[in-house]
Protein backbone atom coordinates (compact mmCIF):
# COMPACT_ATOMS: atom_id res chain seq x y z
CA UNK A 1 0.00 0.00 0.00
CA UNK A 2 2.71 2.33 0.47
CA UNK A 3 3.60 2.66 -3.19
CA UNK A 4 -0.08 3.49 -4.17
CA UNK A 5 0.31 6.97 -1.94
CA UNK A 6 3.68 7.38 -2.78
CA UNK A 7 2.20 7.40 -6.97
CA UNK A 8 0.16 10.17 -5.65
CA UNK A 9 2.81 13.31 -5.21
CA UNK A 10 1.97 14.77 -1.52
CA UNK A 11 -1.63 13.45 -1.90
CA UNK A 12 -2.24 15.89 -4.61
CA UNK A 13 -5.87 14.00 -5.15
CA UNK A 14 -6.73 14.89 -1.53
CA UNK A 15 -5.68 18.65 -1.85
CA UNK A 16 -7.42 18.74 -5.75
CA UNK A 17 -10.46 17.61 -3.95
CA UNK A 18 -10.29 19.56 -0.69
CA UNK A 19 -10.14 23.03 -3.39
CA UNK A 20 -13.01 21.53 -5.24
CA UNK A 21 -15.23 20.87 -2.30
CA UNK A 22 -14.60 24.81 -1.81
CA UNK A 23 -15.08 25.81 -5.08
CA UNK A 24 -18.38 23.93 -4.64
CA UNK A 25 -18.88 25.52 -1.28
CA UNK A 26 -18.29 29.10 -2.71
CA UNK A 27 -21.23 28.63 -5.61
CA UNK A 28 -23.16 26.81 -2.84
CA UNK A 29 -23.14 30.32 -1.16
CA UNK A 30 -23.29 32.27 -3.88
CA UNK A 31 -25.55 30.82 -6.29
CA UNK A 32 -27.65 28.22 -4.40
CA UNK A 33 -30.14 27.07 -6.66
CA UNK A 34 -27.47 26.32 -9.04
CA UNK A 35 -25.71 23.10 -6.81
CA UNK A 36 -27.62 20.38 -6.80
CA UNK A 37 -28.56 19.10 -3.33
CA UNK A 38 -26.57 16.37 -3.17
CA UNK A 39 -23.33 17.53 -4.49
CA UNK A 40 -21.65 16.00 -1.83
CA UNK A 41 -22.56 12.88 -2.95
CA UNK A 42 -21.20 13.21 -6.82
CA UNK A 43 -18.09 14.41 -4.93
CA UNK A 44 -17.68 11.37 -3.15
CA UNK A 45 -18.22 9.03 -6.35
CA UNK A 46 -15.83 10.99 -8.11
CA UNK A 47 -12.95 11.16 -5.36
CA UNK A 48 -13.40 7.27 -5.28
CA UNK A 49 -13.44 6.48 -8.78
CA UNK A 50 -10.53 8.70 -9.56
CA UNK A 51 -8.55 7.07 -6.43
CA UNK A 52 -9.70 3.40 -7.52
CA UNK A 53 -8.52 4.34 -11.20
CA UNK A 54 -5.28 5.54 -10.08
CA UNK A 55 -4.58 2.56 -7.69
CA UNK A 56 -5.88 0.53 -10.78
CA UNK A 57 -3.33 2.31 -13.45
CA UNK A 58 -0.48 1.79 -10.89
CA UNK A 59 -0.94 -1.67 -9.84
CA UNK A 60 -0.88 -2.86 -13.45
CA UNK A 61 1.64 -0.89 -14.83
CA UNK A 62 3.87 -1.65 -12.34
CA UNK A 63 4.06 -5.34 -13.43
CA UNK A 64 4.00 -4.54 -16.59
CA UNK A 65 4.91 -1.04 -17.74
CA UNK A 66 4.70 -1.65 -21.40
CA UNK A 67 1.06 -1.86 -21.65
CA UNK A 68 0.44 1.64 -19.83
CA UNK A 69 -1.29 2.83 -22.47
CA UNK A 70 -3.78 -0.12 -22.66
CA UNK A 71 -4.14 -0.11 -18.79
CA UNK A 72 -4.85 4.19 -18.76
CA UNK A 73 -7.55 3.96 -21.59
CA UNK A 74 -9.38 0.91 -20.08
CA UNK A 75 -9.77 2.36 -16.52
CA UNK A 76 -10.96 5.09 -18.70
CA UNK A 77 -13.34 3.44 -20.82
CA UNK A 78 -14.43 1.89 -17.17
CA UNK A 79 -14.65 5.17 -15.13
CA UNK A 80 -17.30 6.36 -18.17
CA UNK A 81 -19.57 3.24 -17.65
CA UNK A 82 -19.77 3.53 -14.35
CA UNK A 83 -20.13 7.11 -14.15
CA UNK A 84 -22.91 6.65 -16.73
CA UNK A 85 -24.38 4.16 -14.75
CA UNK A 86 -24.06 6.36 -11.44
CA UNK A 87 -25.82 8.97 -13.28
CA UNK A 88 -28.44 6.95 -14.60
CA UNK A 89 -29.11 5.62 -11.54
CA UNK A 90 -29.48 8.98 -9.74
CA UNK A 91 -31.76 10.78 -13.15
CA UNK A 92 -34.20 7.57 -12.60
CA UNK A 93 -34.43 8.00 -8.66
CA UNK A 94 -34.35 12.33 -8.47
CA UNK A 95 -35.88 13.25 -11.74
CA UNK A 96 -37.14 16.47 -9.77
CA UNK A 97 -33.54 18.04 -10.22
CA UNK A 98 -32.44 16.67 -13.40
CA UNK A 99 -30.76 19.90 -14.72
CA UNK A 100 -29.17 20.64 -11.47
CA UNK A 101 -27.69 16.76 -11.67
CA UNK A 102 -26.27 17.14 -14.82
CA UNK A 103 -24.74 20.25 -14.96
CA UNK A 104 -23.02 18.98 -11.79
CA UNK A 105 -21.97 16.29 -12.61
CA UNK A 106 -20.55 16.84 -16.07
CA UNK A 107 -18.44 19.97 -14.53
CA UNK A 108 -17.41 17.46 -11.62
CA UNK A 109 -16.93 14.57 -14.29
CA UNK A 110 -14.62 17.08 -16.20
CA UNK A 111 -12.69 18.39 -13.23
CA UNK A 112 -11.73 14.94 -11.74
CA UNK A 113 -10.87 13.49 -15.56
CA UNK A 114 -8.58 17.06 -15.73
CA UNK A 115 -6.67 16.08 -12.85
CA UNK A 116 -6.33 12.61 -13.72
CA UNK A 117 -4.90 13.30 -17.34
CA UNK A 118 -2.55 15.84 -15.50
CA UNK A 119 -1.69 13.58 -12.85
CA UNK A 120 -0.67 10.99 -15.69
CA UNK A 121 1.35 13.62 -17.82
CA UNK A 122 3.58 15.07 -14.79
CA UNK A 123 4.67 11.33 -14.00
CA UNK A 124 5.13 10.61 -17.87
CA UNK A 125 7.11 13.76 -18.30
CA UNK A 126 9.08 12.82 -14.79
CA UNK A 127 9.65 9.27 -16.10
CA UNK A 128 10.37 10.37 -19.78
CA UNK A 129 13.34 12.64 -18.24
CA UNK A 130 14.64 9.88 -16.04
CA UNK A 131 15.23 7.48 -19.18
CA UNK A 132 16.78 9.81 -21.44
CA UNK A 133 19.22 11.21 -18.45
CA UNK A 134 19.85 6.98 -18.32
CA UNK A 135 20.71 6.76 -22.15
Amino acid sequence: MKSFFSGIPHFALYRFTAIVLLGVLVVYFLLPGFVYHQVWLVLLFFFLLTLASLYIIEKFTSKQPDNFLAVYFSTMIGRLFISIIFAAVVILTDRTHVFNFSINFLILYLLFLGFEIYGIMSNLRNHFKKGSENE
